[in-house]
This record gives structure tokens, sequence and C-alpha cells, in this order.
């Protein structure tokens, strides 16, 4: 491919999703405690309680908690929970893909994200943002001059760079409190991929880093938690080459938490995160955008109640 795409102003190109649409983390409401204890000690009542549980165990006791979340995730608004467990030390690694770091980044800088794909493609522009690209572009300039993962990468430069809504940002956040990162791509999946200028070398660079520190921070899950939030295929796929290559230099994974949270249930995520893993699976089908928050809330609370009743 040789001819530039023309491109259009993320600024002006019409999102569905806007920085005023997206949630909040509140701290832990009055009387919290009592619904959680109402709920039924059934299905995904009992799972529920028990994930909130190890979360603020894991957060309280210093045990590892990583989360993988899809490109849904960020655009339901559900960031700043998972922002604010990342800035209570209650969440040491996240992960992503293309698409879910396409939409963080593009929220960090124009606060809205999310296009009308089916208008979009129509009219020739889905996926030709110019920002956008220009975004990823300088990410790889930095992956093969820097010698870092495309994660990090991508992080800094919203950290760095001239990003009006910064502080929506997962990887921008995750890098300032000096947290692990991964974006692992699938080559033809996402916009960027169109663009002549996108480095082909440095994207599967980047991503490789990334991934070899995925599979770093799994070999130490022993006792600790693993996430899945809303990706279909890609993350429990490289999920399960971590646990894969852990297991075979005899890590101990028996006393692992998974749980795949989602929307509806897919093949790879109850395979490959919830059943295939060494120990204990839990799986709970509902909305990211009630999910998330009731369980940032249940976290809260346990931290609070683990450390003595201080707010959590």
């Amino acid at each position: 491919m040789s001819q530039r795409p023309s491109t259009v102003s993320l600024h002006d190109r019409p999102s569905l999703v806007s920085r005023e649409l997206l949630g909040s983390a509140a701290p832990p409401l009055p009387g919290f405690g009592d619904f959680l204890a109402s709920l039924p000690q059934i299905y995904a009542g009992r799972d529920f309680r028990r994930l909130a549980a190890r979360w603020a165990e894991c957060a309280v006791e210093g045990r590892p908690v990583g989360v993988a979340f899809g490109a849904h995730v960020v655009k339901v608004g559900v960031q700043a929970h998972l922002i604010d467990l990342l800035e209570r030390d209650a969440l040491q690694f996240l992960a992503t893909h293309g698409a879910g770091a396409i939409h963080d980044l593009e929220l960090a800088l124009a606060g809205r994200t999310s296009e009308d794909v089916a208008a979009a493609l129509d009219a020739g522009r889905f996926g030709m943002a110019g920002e956008t690209v220009e975004v990823w572009e300088s990410a790889l300039d930095r992956v093969r001059g820097e010698g870092i993962g495309l994660g990090e990468a991508l992080g800094l430069e919203i950290l760095e760079g001239d990003f009006r809504f910064k502080e929506l940002s997962l990887l921008a956040r995750g890098v300032q409190a000096g947290r692990p990162l991964a974006v692992l791509v699938a080559v033809g999946t996402d916009t960027v991929h169109v663009h002549p200028n996108i480095d082909g070398a440095a994207l599967g660079e980047g991503s490789m880093r990334d991934f070899q520190a995925l599979c770093r921070f799994v070999a130490t899950l022993e006792g600790g938690l693993w996430i899945n939030l809303g990706s279909a295929v890609i993350l429990p796929e490289a999920f399960l080459k971590g646990v894969a290559l852990a297991r075979n230099a005899g890590a101990e994974l028996d006393g692992m938490m998974t749980a795949v949270l989602d929307m509806i249930r897919h093949y790879r995520p109850t395979q490959n995160v919830v059943l295939r893993p060494p120990g204990e699976g839990l799986q709970l089908t509902g909305q990211h955008e009630l999910l998330v928050p009731l369980l940032h809330q249940a976290v809260r609370w346990h931290i609070a109640r683990l450390e003595g009743g201080r707010d959590g």
C-alpha cells in the first residue's frame, strides 16, 4: 500500500461516545455492605461476592491483580472505576488490544470516541481520524527508538502530549502509576493498520514485548486474580498462552482465581480463562456499565472492612 488515505480530524468526526457520558468512581456508599449481604449465595450472587472479596484481599495483602479489557469497556465509560482501583494499589497489570487502545487515546485527546461504523464506511471515512493515526505513528517511533513495549509507548504519548483529557486514559494513568501495560495487536483488525506509515515491524515488536510482559505477570498469579473484562478472543488466547508458559516453567497457579465479565458468554473466555487454567474460575454475565461500578463498590467496601473500617 503506497497511497496515504485522506483523513479527517478526530475533533470534527461524529462520535457516539463523549466524556460527558462516562461514569465516575464513588466511594463506598452507606449501607452497601447490607446490599452485599442481601445477595443470595447462589450462582451469580455467590460468585460476585467471592470475586469482590478476593480482589480486596489481594489489594490488602499485596497479591497481584490483572485486568484484560476490551474496547467496549472503554466505550461504556467505566474507566474511572478501574483507574481508582489502579491508584489504590488494587490493580497491578492492565492489558488490552488495539481497539481498546484506540478508544482510550481518542477519549484522552478529544473527549470523544466510537464511530458510527456503517455511516462512516458508506462515506469512505471509517478509520480515517488523522490524529489517531499520528499518535500511533509516534508511539511506534518510541517502540523502535526506546526499546519499550507498545502499551508503554502509547501511554507515554498520552501522558507527555497535548491531550486535553488525559486523566481519562487507562494507558496514561497506568504509566503514571508505574504499572506494566500490554497492548496486544492482531494485524489487520485495527483501523490504524490501513495507513501506510504504520510500521508493521515496530507494531509486532512492541506488541511482542507486551505479550512477554503479560507472560511474566501471569507466572506470579498464585494466590492472585486475573479478570477478563469484555474481550472475546485476543486477550483470552494470550492469557492461556501465558498460563501454558508459566506451567511449563514450573510456576504454581493452583491458588489463582480467574473471572470473566461480559454481556454474553463466549467460547474462548469461558474455556481459556474460566475452565482450562488451574485455580478457581468465575463467570458473571451482564452489562459492563452496571457490573463494573457494582464490583468497584464491593471491592472498596471489602478493603475498608479489611483495613479496620477506614474508607476504602
